[in-house]
């Protein structure tokens, strides 16, 4: 069918938007724990505790056989045995994937493809900001939420025409094109504003704002430029492209990262997917979405 431009600014279409995914408000608090000197294991229990499905899933965590320690029946005692760190990944990881839960209809994306990318795109960003010395709990997160306002469009559009269906071309385009031709505008703005509203902070928001064009940030270049190269390592660990086009080499020499680097951490990243998923039980879980 025909595609008729519709005409909402980012601002309306994310106003329009009745009930916005709650779990990155939660992913938000658990940032300011790790930021925060004087947060203790029972402050992070505290968090956990608010939803009693994530309380589930890290206890089922702890259980898991790579973690030998015999039957784990608590929160405290599965973050004791997990440690701060792996319950933080963990946490943002599973809230991440509680928010891409329903298939994007207008994207032909299941919640499998959301996922996986999802976790590629924060697995990158994660090794990305080792090597440049970035924050790695922000950068994680970023690639966790970065295509967040994708889910927002696809509400939206769906409500006015239902019928539409987005063409993903090749990288670095991917949506982009499909939807300016819709909206006048590509999800990274609507992705943004909803980060903002969550409460994440302002170099966080910026990246995700100038992920598609990160020398047009003012404020968090090298952010930026660490997410555009995240996505286009998800591309090669989710499609598996031999022929994509090669990261901006101007990107790339910001972030000091070398043309013979990306292999290695494609690599390495692969199989960071592999394991995350594996030890979350996130195939089963989509599959019961």
């Amino acid at each position: 069918m025909k595609l008729t431009m519709l005409f909402s600014t980012p601002e309306e279409l994310i106003a329009q938007i009745k009930t916005l995914p709650s779990s990155p408000q939660l992913m938000q608090r658990m940032l300011l724990l790790l930021d925060d000197p004087d947060s203790t294991v029972d402050s992070l229990v505290e968090v956990i505790q608010l939803e009693r499905s994530l309380a589930a899933r890290v206890v089922h965590l702890a259980n898991s056989p790579i973690y030998n320690g015999g039957a784990c029946g608590s929160i405290e005692e599965a973050v004791q045995r997990l440690g701060y760190a792996t319950v933080h990944e963990a946490v943002m990881t599973i809230m991440a994937i509680e928010t891409f839960s329903k298939a994007l209809r207008i994207y032909r994306c299941p919640t499998s493809v959301q996922w996986r990318q999802a976790l590629a795109t924060a697995c990158a960003a994660r090794e990305l900001a080792r090597r440049t010395g970035e924050d790695v709990s922000q950068s994680y997160t970023l690639g966790l939420l970065h295509n967040v306002g994708m889910v927002a469009i696809d509400r939206w559009v769906q409500a006015r025409q239902p019928w539409v269906v987005l063409e993903c071309g090749d990288w670095p385009e991917e949506w982009q094109t499909s939807e300016n031709r819709l909206l006048g505008y590509d999800h990274a703005e609507p992705s943004a504003i909803m980060m903002r509203t969550w409460g994440f902070p302002a170099p966080m928001v910026e990246a995700v704002k100038f992920q598609f064009r990160p020398q047009a940030a003012p404020n968090s270049l090298g952010l930026a430029s660490l997410l555009m190269t995240a996505r286009w390592v998800r591309r090669q660990v989710c499609v598996r492209s031999e022929n994509s086009t090669l990261p901006d080499p101007e990107v790339l020499n910001l972030l000091g990262i070398k043309t013979a680097d990306l292999a290695p951490i494609v690599q390495k990243v692969s199989v960071e997917v592999e394991v995350l998923a594996k030890t979350l039980n996130l195939d089963q879980t989509s599959a019961a979405a």
